[in-house]
């Protein structure tokens, strides 16, 4: 029997928003092709981490797979035929990847960036002396200012699902973002206590993003756009 999306997460159903988020960057960090996963696992965990993250596609879904199983599956069946029939058509394939590169990847890279390449100037001010308050206070002032714009970020990946062959990619861009959003929730947690194992761990997140980053460059001019 064909598991319900709930299950590819190893969720129940009534799991919450914050539950499936967890369970979905776990399992994808496990699954993910670079780290020897299956595709085919991994691109399951993906789609249903898409319909389950959507609060509209999630409450159709919900709706449907508590009223009868069987009718999801039906449900589901016309959603591949769908995208089977659309995958087919080459030129509609190329336009969706092209817009999601212009409308989602390009300003999201570019938020990143605005974030990531002012960090290495901001540490070394603010290593002058920590207990300076206003080099503390410029030092927040940087992270405010990056939150704010990582929570844009968020909004604009939401806008657009990522088209399925380039479905990678957007699950990196995805765990890029995130790890810039937890190493701002560290270096946020360090000016508050002067922990340094949060500017540590802040710092090595950021290398991550980084790593992942040019990784996508690469795969971006693989694909000529």
């Amino acid at each position: 029997m064909k598991k319900n999306l709930y299950e590819e997460l190893g969720l129940k159903k009534n799991a919450t928003k914050s539950e499936i988020k967890t369970s979905y960057r776990s399992l994808v960090k496990q699954h993910h092709p670079d780290a020897g996963g299956e595709k085919e696992r991994f691109l399951a965990i993906q789609n249903a981490w898409e319909i389950l993250n959507d609060p509209i596609k999630k409450e159709q879904y919900d709706r449907t797979l508590f009223s009868s199983s069987s009718s999801f599956d039906s449900l589901d069946e016309n959603w591949e035929k769908k995208f089977n029939s659309k995958k087919n058509n080459s030129l509609i394939k190329d336009k969706e990847v092209e817009s999601w590169f212009k409308e989602i990847y390009t300003p999201i890279n570019r938020l990143i960036n605005q974030i990531v390449k002012p960090l290495n100037n901001e540490i070394k001010k603010l290593s002058a002396d920590p207990y300076d308050d206003k080099l503390m206070e410029n030092f927040c002032d940087y992270i405010n200012l990056s939150q704010k714009k990582i929570e844009k970020v968020d909004k604009i990946y939401n806008k657009k699902l990522v088209p399925k062959s380039i479905s990678a990619l957007g699950l990196d861009l995805y765990h890029c973002f995130s790890q810039v959003k937890d190493a701002l929730s560290e270096f946020d947690r360090y000016t508050q206590g002067y922990v340094d194992n949060y500017l540590f761990d802040g710092k090595e997140m950021i290398k991550e993003a980084k790593r992942i980053q040019s990784k996508m460059s690469i795969e971006r001019k693989n694909k000529n756009f």
